[in-house]
């Protein structure tokens, strides 16, 4: 819980977080940690929310998605609560991470059972099976970008965000990949994350545009992901693209971290 997440980075969390640290609040007078938080929620909206979305109807869709932003606030009031206790470790991270990612596995294959109820067509079920072999993709993809430079896809880094900040002119490539990694503008929060488009599908009652369009966006996003880490990999000079060149600047500050633990 150490790294700005892409919460922090959506500016229409921001409300939320104002609700979610006065919950946070509360619970610290309680013996209530922030782990058992993050189980809580799993364990009693997930369920509710899977039920009620693969039942096909719009009216308890609505329902399910007034229970997904009461999930996505206590979500926020665990990182709030383990900071006020000074909780905050590897494994709370890992756990509200697995759990999240669970969560929304779930909640995809479920869009997918409505999305077939509605529409009595059954070729969403392969629409599907490719919005899901994206998504976990992306996280796969993720995992590299973790490992060799401390945020995954979904995680910010103050580092690589502090070096794009001090270019006077970002290129747009350099723009597009920087956020592919970590969605940080509105506009791709929107396009390359679920929240936004399953939000406009369930209100629109048209969770076929939601599945056909995020199945488009989190493919493309993982493939400018795995050949951007091709592409940097590839690289040994210099590269003309500041997105590669700060990831690199990264690995070796990294790697110089670690040498310089192992020595104390």
């Amino acid at each position: 819980m150490g790294k700005n997440s892409r919460k922090d980075n959506d500016p229409s969390v921001k409300p939320l977080r104002i609700l979610a640290s006065y919950i946070a609040k509360i619970l610290f007078k309680t013996g209530i940690t922030a782990n058992q938080v993050t189980i809580f929620s799993f364990i009693i909206f997930v369920p509710i929310i899977i039920y009620l979305i693969i039942q096909g109807r719009y009216a308890y869709n609505l329902i399910a998605l007034g229970l997904i932003l009461i999930t996505i606030i206590f979500d926020l009031s665990d990182g709030v609560l383990a900071r006020l206790r000074s909780e905050q470790s590897k494994f709370g991270a890992w756990l509200d991470g697995s759990l999240d990612t669970i969560f929304q596995s779930f909640l995809l294959i479920a869009v997918i059972i409505c999305t077939v109820k509605q529409t009595g067509n059954p070729q969403w079920f392969i629409i599907g099976m490719i919005m899901l072999f994206g998504q976990t993709m992306a996280h796969f993809v993720g995992f590299n970008y973790s490992r060799d430079f401390g945020f995954d896809s979904y995680s910010g880094s103050e580092t690589f965000n502090c070096k794009f900040n001090n270019l006077k002119r970002i290129p747009l490539l350099d723009a597009y990949l920087k956020n592919i990694i970590v969605p940080s503008n509105i506009a791709y929060i929107s396009i390359f994350t679920v929240r936004y488009l399953l939000i406009l599908g369930i209100l629109i009652n048209r969770l076929d545009i939601f599945i056909l369009v995020f199945s488009i966006t989190i493919n493309v996003r993982w493939l400018s992901m795995f050949f951007l880490y091709l592409k940097f990999l590839a690289i040994d000079s210099e590269s003309k693209l500041y997105t590669i060149k700060f990831l690199k600047e990264i690995l070796k500050e990294n790697e110089v971290d670690q040498k310089n633990r192992s020595v104390c």
